[in-house]
C-alpha cells in the first residue's frame, strides 16, 4: 500500500514583523537554538532574536492544523535580505521543523514572493545536504559546497 500525501491541509507560512517576535518566541526559541548546533553554533538562539527585532533578520512561523492536530508549529525559517554591489538577494539561514511535506511548496511560494516585493534578484539558502532533494523540485541548483574545518 502506497502512502498518500497529503495536499491539502490549514499549514500557513505566516512573517512574523520584529513587533511581534517577543510573542513568538517561547514557540520558536528552542527549534532555533537546535538548529544553531546544527550550525556549527555561529551564533547563540539570543544573538538571533536581537537580528530579528532590529529587522536585520526576518522570521517565518510554519502554523497550522492537519490530521486532527491543531494550533501546532511545524517549522521556523529565518532570513537575510543582502545587498550585493549589484543586487539584493534574499538569504535563507535557518530552515528547521517537522513534516516538511507538509509546508515546503508554501514556504518556497512564500520566501519568494518576500523576496520579489523587496527588490531580490536571488534566493540563496544555506541548507544541509539532505535538502537538495527538496530544493532541486522546486528549480534551486547547488552551486557551491561549502567545506568546513575547525581550528584549535
Amino acid at each position: 500500500m502506497q502512502a498518500k500525501k497529503i495536499t491539502n491541509n490549514g499549514i500557513e507560512v505566516l512573517q512574523i514583523i520584529p513587533s511581534k517576535v517577543e510573542d513568538i518566541w517561547p514557540l520558536v526559541h528552542f527549534m532555533i537554538a537546535e538548529a544553531l548546533v546544527y550550525s556549527g553554533r555561529y551564533a547563540e538562539a539570543e544573538d538571533i532574536k536581537q537580528l530579528l527585532l532590529s529587522g536585520d533578520n526576518q522570521l517565518f512561523l510554519v502554523f497550522g492544523s492537519e490530521e486532527g492536530e491543531t494550533n501546532k508549529v511545524y517549522g521556523v525559517i529565518t532570513t537575510r535580505i543582502f545587498e550585493n554591489p549589484n543586487f539584493k538577494e534574499l538569504q535563507g539561514l535557518i530552515c528547521t521543523g517537522k513534516k516538511m511535506n507538509l509546508w515546503e511548496e508554501k514556504l518556497i511560494n512564500t520566501l519568494e514572493q518576500f523576496a520579489k516585493v523587496n527588490e531580490c534578484k536571488k534566493v540563496k539558502a544555506y541548507m544541509r545536504p539532505g535538502y537538495k532533494k527538496v530544493m532541486s523540485k522546486y528549480g534551486y541548483k547547488s552551486r557551491h559546497i561549502e567545506f568546513e574545518k575547525e581550528l584549535n
